[in-house]
């Protein structure tokens, strides 16, 4: 992790308002409409940042030695409110609080008392998220940045001789006063600003390979060749670089689905050249999109520890590439970045924070985005409809929620890499509406269309599970049962009918009988174990018979044992299953 996290105003089109953006994680999405102002947080992080980060530790000169663009007549900020503050701000995460705390004084008992103490004054600085937040402000961007915190606020905070309790130890000083030394010194030393900054390196939306012996001004595609001929054929003192080159090769070969798929710079550097199946192929010749994930892949593998921020890396890729480009950039390098996008899809392509721009009056707002509902508006903000947001490429049917914790169970044990909500999703028909359901289309049915409900109008790549409810091996299953199974298993998807009675029945006897005792503490015992019973009925301490809650059973049972599938036919199923989802999601996984 580069950084934690960041706030500013006054630049471009953020105005007084401090803009936060935290916390953090190795990928992070700023999302939104054009013209919102999602460029403005990038370039404030690219050439605004480091300078800002010197002035507040009252330094002459950035902290990186990398190239700052003055502060100019276009950065101001300008809207109907036209007084906007300079501040640069940093913060301490909640839950790196007592690692700041014992930087400043030494881990042991001795100094609780006082720890306890400055734990209280940085609560002062917290936000709704109980962040810590040091703001520093100034009139001018070229002015002084003074720390941004009312003396009255924060004194009711500790007593007055806690406060010179902790002045004394901190500053190793006697006397002084309250309002003049004690306080201000003491928030002086708690202070969190960063040491240095990192390396940051912005990609444009526009990007083109550079021609021949173009030089490298930044990682658009200029100069890409020459990059890519360096580690290709890298000094025998510098043959590190050769995994670098390999790396992105790795990539090429996935994004083409083909093993054989190899990069190669030639002799005269003047094209990247694909082998493909016998055969060369200049890049160009293999799509824009392919060309796109290229430079952007070489140029995160290429550069090391670096902050990357990248306009639209959706630009020209399917949604499938655009996964495929991030994933490969969060789990394959060490760099942090930030995505400037309109996509939707970039979402729930990796682990992320996200945050969501608009823009009222010529003023930028930024939200951290963390739940369902505000995914949604950013989708609706971004102008998707209803009708635009597919489902998951397969739809597994169940009767209710207990055997869709039995199957993420088994599926996820298979199978880790299967996601719900991406690669498949659970839906319920409930007992009721059983014999109402059919897995024919409505032209292919003879029968009454208001008798019956058709699942695979809503998704063709469709599975049905559903209890046998036989009481022995020999026993027949109903006829509504026997009619679902065969019309499911004619063509896309297949009907699982449990071998044994139930769901349950695939799971280990003495353990459900564990979990119906952990769950009711009333229950006594199982009535019967076997494949043929029911496994939830049990008698309880005054000996009457009593079904126990299904999904508390099946929560019970899933958190405290690991499956066996060597059960009845439940390896068989979980593999066919596990199979037919990754098939229909065309080989995204």
């Amino acid at each position: 992790m580069l950084l934690k996290g960041f706030g500013f105003s006054g630049y471009r089109s953020v105005g007084d308002n401090l803009v936060k953006i935290a916390p953090l994680k190795k990928v992070n999405l700023i999302i939104g409409q054009n013209n919102v102002g999602k460029s403005n947080i990038i370039n404030f992080l690219a050439y605004q940042y480091a300078y800002f980060v010197s002035k507040a530790k009252k330094q002459r000169t950035p902290t990186a030695q990398q190239p700052q663009i003055p502060f100019n007549e276009i950065d101001k900020h300008i809207s109907k409110d036209t007084i906007a503050n300079h501040k640069i701000a940093f913060p301490i995460l909640k839950k790196d609080m007592d690692e700041h705390i014992n930087g400043i004084l030494p881990d042991n008992r001795q100094e609780q008392s006082n720890k306890e103490l400055i734990k209280k004054i940085l609560n002062g600085f917290s936000d709704e998220d109980e962040n810590i937040w040091f703001i520093y402000k100034s009139n001018t961007p070229t002015g002084e940045f003074i720390l941004d915190y009312n003396v009255d606020e924060i004194l009711p905070i500790l007593e007055p001789r806690e406060w010179l309790k902790l002045w004394m130890r901190l500053t190793n000083s006697s006397g002084g006063d309250l309002r003049a030394h004690w306080i201000p010194q003491v928030v002086e030393k708690l202070l969190y600003i960063p040491v240095s900054v990192p390396t940051i390196e912005v990609i444009p939306a526009i990007r083109k390979i550079g021609l021949t012996g173009s030089e490298a001004s930044d990682y658009s595609g200029e100069g890409i060749i020459e990059r890519l001929a360096k580690i290709q054929n890298p000094p025998v003192s510098d043959q590190s670089l050769k995994k670098k080159f390999n790396d992105i090769n790795k990539f090429v070969q996935e994004v083409l689905e083909n093993t054989s798929a190899t990069i190669e710079i030639p002799y005269k550097r003047n094209m990247i050249i694909i082998h493909m199946d016998d055969k060369a192929l200049p890049l160009e010749s293999l799509g824009t999109g392919i060309h796109e994930v290229v430079i952007l892949a070489a140029a995160s593998t290429l550069l090391e520890n670096t902050i990357i921020c990248i306009e639209e890396p959706e630009l020209h890729l399917h949604p499938l590439l655009q996964r495929k480009l991030v994933k490969y950039l969060s789990d394959k390098t060490n760099n942090q970045y930030f995505f400037t996008t309109h996509s939707a899809h970039l979402l729930d392509a990796v682990e992320a924070e996200i945050f969501h721009v608009t823009q009222k009056s010529g003023v930028s707002n930024v939200e951290s985005i963390s739940s369902t509902k505000q995914r949604s508006n950013i989708c609706n903000d971004l102008g998707y409809k209803a009708s635009d947001i597919l489902q998951a490429n397969c739809i597994i049917w169940v009767e209710g929620p207990s055997d869709r914790i039995y199957l993420n169970y088994w599926i996820q044990h298979k199978n880790p890499e299967l996601i719900e909500g991406i690669h498949y999703s659970i839906m319920f028909y409930g007992g009721r509406l059983f014999s109402h359901l059919t897995a024919m289309d409505d032209d292919e049915r003879k029968e009454n269309l208001d008798d019956f409900i058709s699942v695979r109008n809503l998704n063709r790549n469709t599975i049905i599970m559903f209890d046998s409810d036989k009481d022995k091996p020999r026993a027949q299953l109903n006829p509504t049962k026997k009619r679902l199974k065969k019309e499911f298993n004619v063509g896309v998807g297949f009907a699982w009918v449990t071998k044994g009675r139930e769901v349950e029945n695939y799971l280990d006897d003495d353990k459900v009988e564990e979990s119906v005792l952990a769950v009711h503490p009333s229950a006594l015992n199982l009535v019967n174990k076997g494949y043929w019973t029911n496994l939830l009925e049990y008698k309880n301490k005054k000996g009457n018979k009593i079904t126990a809650s299904k999904v508390k059973v099946a929560r019970h049972y899933i958190e405290n044992n690991e499956p066996d599938f060597n059960v009845l036919d439940l390896e068989a199923r979980i593999e066919e299953v596990c199979d037919f989802i990754v098939s229909v999601n065309h080989k995204e996984i």
